[in-house]
């Protein structure tokens, strides 16, 4: 189910989440995508021998589901991303489980417009992965 909040719906303070588990195969269609097909994204045994569990996701897959966090739960179906800055702070390897959070720092009824703190965890581990700010647009009826 698609959120539908408006600017006057949301305070500072209000916050969603959700967890994704990151498989293979996500990897696989992200690099199939975009053709980023470095090896420590595409083969096991050479991430491995960076350091790293398994396969390493993509950042920008990460920002992806970030993107959905927005465009589904928080506000939901008339959400436009205006800016997203993230941090990568620790690797997401082929397995992992991550949840995804997003919490009002600021919300503009006049402009239309909210600021939220994101916050990108392992949800095994509790390890944080990521974190960073999105300014979000609203679209639509303006009444």
């Amino acid at each position: 189910m698609i959120a539908a909040l408006r600017p006057e719906d949301i305070a500072v303070g209000a916050s969603a989440s959700f967890e994704q588990r990151v498989d293979a195969a996500d990897i696989d269609a992200f690099a199939l995508l975009t053709g980023d097909v470095s090896p420590l994204h595409m083969d096991a045994a050479f991430a491995r021998s960076r350091g790293h569990r398994d396969r390493v996701a993509h950042g920008v897959l990460l920002a992806g589901y970030v993107s959905r966090l927005f465009g589904v739960h928080l506000p939901g179906r008339d959400c436009l991303l205006q800016s997203l800055n993230l941090k990568w702070l620790h690797p997401v390897c082929a397995g992992d489980t991550v949840r995804f959070t997003a919490t009002v720092s600021q919300i503009s009824a006049p402009a239309r417009a909210m600021m939220a703190e994101v916050v990108v965890e392992n949800a095994e581990t509790g390890v944080t992965v990521a974190r960073g700010k999105v300014q979000a647009g609203f679209t639509g009826d303006e009444s």
